[in-house]
């Protein structure tokens, strides 16, 4: 096997450049144990990570390893070229689909390895998440009311592992948000209260962008979501991807979204071009983190293979959680009793933390 593969990046090296793959294809890594690969022609990959610096502020490194099978022909592009293309219809558009199918193929990662998990490790999970929300409250009230204290606590809990893991599942959740939508008018459609606007396991040829009103989320009859902020994009990996839909949606009451089909995208760029680029940095937000979520579920079932093989020998991942969050809630609790910040008060539940 030796000299039939080509090294492109390793996990945590700088996001140097992306590359433009003429044919071919290339493994990504999400761990030791778990891998995808991309094939095709004509595609940009790699990415992820400088969007993520570039445009959504933060120092990511390079979060798996990708390597290229022998024979597949590619050329790097710089960082700037990337940025740069964004807005630009075509590389936009090739960037969002590569991404959106590095989103699927994680997703089924996650979705496998969450089957294995057991009851601890569920309401670990349950927790971390509950933990990064509490935290980030703190976050938007101190940068409401700009008072020191809330800035010591945030210092204290945002950097420990409890954080990190709840980040991970919280972000590769988040949906694309598109704030102004004022020059595709022409593309606005009504829905009235009890119409489905899309049905689950059909064809997506279409995506959509909450203007006003509210969607029931359904999963094979059952509500499991409502969609009810303005800006909200939803459809869009069908749309990329021609994949099934995964969900049906339903008017909750009078609904108004702007409406784009796959056909219309040229001209939505050249209309309103942030949609793509808004898509393509939500997409590569969601690919991070879901690689961050592989290695916390990894690290999950690490822990509870070695606690059967140790049992007692050390504090578990959901012990060492509900500690986190206990701490958490102290330390809260005097602040909230000495500073009079009452405004914090509902996050002091005894929720089985």
């Amino acid at each position: 096997m030796a000299g039939t593969f080509i090294k492109l990046y390793n996990v945590d090296a700088e996001p140097a450049s992306a590359f433009f793959l003429n044919e071919g294809r290339i493994f990504f890594y999400a761990s030791t144990a778990d891998k995808y690969a991309i094939s095709g022609k004509n595609l940009i990959v790699g990415a992820t990570e400088i969007i993520m610096r570039e445009k959504l502020g933060t120092d990511a490194l390079r979060v798996e390893t990708a390597v290229a099978e022998g024979g597949s022909s590619l050329k790097k592009m710089a960082p700037e070229k990337i940025i740069q293309g964004l807005k630009n219809y075509s590389i936009s558009l090739n960037v969002s689909m590569v991404i959106a199918r590095q989103v699927l193929l994680s997703n089924n990662i996650i979705n496998a390895n969450i089957s294995l998990l057991e009851g601890d490790e569920k309401k670990t999970r349950e927790l971390s998440i509950e933990f990064y929300a509490a935290v980030e409250r703190i976050r938007s009230e101190y940068d409401k009311r700009k008072l020191p204290w809330l800035k010591e606590l945030l210092k204290t809990h945002e950097t420990n592992l409890t954080y990190k893991r709840g980040e991970a599942f919280s972000k590769s959740a988040e949906p694309v948000k598109i704030t102004a939508t004022k020059n595709l008018a022409d593309k606005l459609v009504e829905y009235e209260r009890g119409d489905v606007i899309c049905e689950e396991d059909t064809t997506g040829n279409e995506m959509f962008i909450l203007e006003s009103g509210a969607i029931d989320v359904l999963l094979k009859g059952n509500k499991v979501a409502t969609i009810e902020d303005s800006g909200t994009v939803f459809g869009e990996m069908a749309l990329l991807l021609g994949e099934k839909r995964t969900a049906t949606l339903k008017a909750k009451n009078n609904v108004v979204v702007t409406r784009i089909k796959k056909e219309d995208l040229r001209y939505v760029a050249e209309k309103q071009q942030e949609v793509l680029e808004s898509i393509a940095m939500a997409l590569a937000k969601r690919h991070y983190y879901n690689i961050v979520k592989i290695r916390s579920i990894n690290r999950s079932l690490v822990e509870s293979s070695l606690k059967e093989e140790e049992e007692g020998k050390k504090p578990s991942q959901l012990e060492k959680t509900r500690k986190d969050f206990a701490l958490f809630k102290r330390e809260l609790s005097a602040a909230v009793k000495g500073k009079e910040a009452s405004f914090l008060e509902d996050l002091l539940s005894d929720d089985d933390a």
